[in-house]
């Protein structure tokens, strides 16, 4: 059997969802401003849209920047945003906001269609990104199926010893040439100084 409350209840806006953080941190951001002018001044005097969304948008860009807390009362900036909004949506209810937004249909309009674009230049490089790998795996296909005679004509073969294998290689005055490159005799054989053998 369904409680009778609960069923009336369901029927209500659900306040608990708003997160109890959000509220005190926007709480704390109207207390501020409630001891530096009067409580709920904007549903007594006309307030300008404009100002409260210039302080939303500064308040969010320092959030954004890194800075949690405002400089002079160390309210959190992102409370600040969501008072400043809470104030242009209660100032409208009331009838006490002035709206001079630059309204512009033709704006809102591009930011729309910014999605297709968006939408647009991600699948340009996606295909892209498609054509390079498909680039990629045909280059090491080609590699893996090169014979490795080919790949000494491409890269070039190991050059031929000077002195072919075999032939006796001369002395002269106490200098051996091997392969065009002289060995200085006089000198011990670097095995002598534990470089060799």
């Amino acid at each position: 059997m369904t409680n009778p409350k609960q069923a009336f209840g369901d029927k209500k806006p659900p306040l608990a969802y708003i997160p109890l953080s959000a509220q005190l941190a926007e709480l704390e951001a109207l207390y501020d401003g409630m001891l530096k002018y009067d409580p709920h001044n904007w549903r007594e005097i006309q307030v300008e849209a404009m100002t409260y969304v210039e302080a939303a948008m500064r308040h969010l860009q320092l959030w954004k920047v890194g800075e949690e807390l405002t400089r002079d009362t160390l309210v959190k900036n992102l409370g600040a945003v969501k008072a400043c909004c809470s104030i242009l949506i209660d100032a409208a209810a009331h009838g006490t906001l002035i709206d001079n937004r630059p309204k512009s249909q033709v704006e809102a309009d591009l930011l729309h269609q910014g999605e297709e674009w968006v939408e647009r230049l991600k699948a340009v490089h996606r295909e892209r990104l498609r054509q390079r790998q498909q680039a990629e795996l045909k280059a090491t296909i080609v590699l893996d199926e090169l014979s490795e005679e080919t790949v000494l004509d491409l890269f070039g073969n190991p050059p031929e010893p000077v002195t072919p294998a075999g032939v006796e290689i001369p002395v002269v005055e106490g200098v051996t040439h091997l392969d065009g490159y002289p060995i200085d005799q006089s000198s011990p054989p670097l095995w002598l100084h534990g470089q060799g053998r």
